[in-house]
């Protein structure tokens, strides 16, 4: 009896020791720590209901690029800064990296989705579209996934209450997602890109300058 209580000690110990020495992964991590400090952000997410859409929008997503998600940026054209961040973060690795915004407007093959502009405040009629887009692109996207978090996180925007949770529910269930690697926005993108050209120099501006 007694061989078998040691064994089980010894068993005990080898499993604690092999969950500290294979922590999550940093990114994951810091999206956790985010989020825990954001009261208000983690109440909504354990509220959060998966995404449904009656809207089959062909939305067209190639497999091999990295597909990037962002959220928080805060200011306006935010979704240039992202497509900007995208291409140079997966550029650097010799990778194509997409955004939404960039599969609509650089891929022939969703020229048959119309899409709406994006006025603030937001239609809507548009601010529908967009979730039934931002909920197709999650649900369908596979492959390598990135994550761009601005400092302006707000539970409403679609990250919060469209795409993560239903990426989250795919990964878990084993499906075809991995990578999750996490960027903070304002270091890469006003101390990694500062000497690359933008099409919104204002705008990399008044984001830059408020982290200066």
């Amino acid at each position: 009896m007694s061989k078998y209580i040691v064994l089980y000690c010894f068993i005990i110990t080898l499993l604690n020791q092999i969950k500290t020495n294979y922590a999550l992964p940093t990114e994951l991590q810091e999206e956790t720590y985010r989020v825990q400090n954001n009261s208000y952000i983690s109440r909504q997410l354990r509220t959060t209901k998966l995404c449904t859409t009656n809207n089959d929008l062909r939305l067209y997503i190639p497999y091999s690029a990295v597909k990037f998600f962002w959220s928080g940026f805060g200011v306006a054209d935010s979704d240039i800064v992202a497509a900007e961040t995208a291409e140079y973060m997966a550029g650097k690795e010799g990778k194509t990296g997409v955004t939404l915004e960039i599969l609509l407007r650089k891929y022939k093959q969703n020229m048959h989705i119309q899409g709406c502009n994006s006025t603030i405040p937001m239609t809507p009629e548009c601010q529908q579209f967009w979730e039934n887009l931002s909920c197709e692109y999650a649900t369908r996207v596979t492959g390598e996934i990135r994550i761009i978090l601005g400092s302006k996180l707000n539970p409403e925007d679609r990250w919060f209450k469209i795409e993560k949770p239903t990426l989250d529910s795919r990964r878990s269930n084993g499906q075809d997602l991995w990578g999750f690697k996490q960027y903070e926005l304002e270091p890469v993108y006003c101390k990694d890109m500062a000497t690359q050209n933008t099409s919104i120099p204002q705008i990399k501006n008044e984001i830059c300058q408020k982290n200066s």
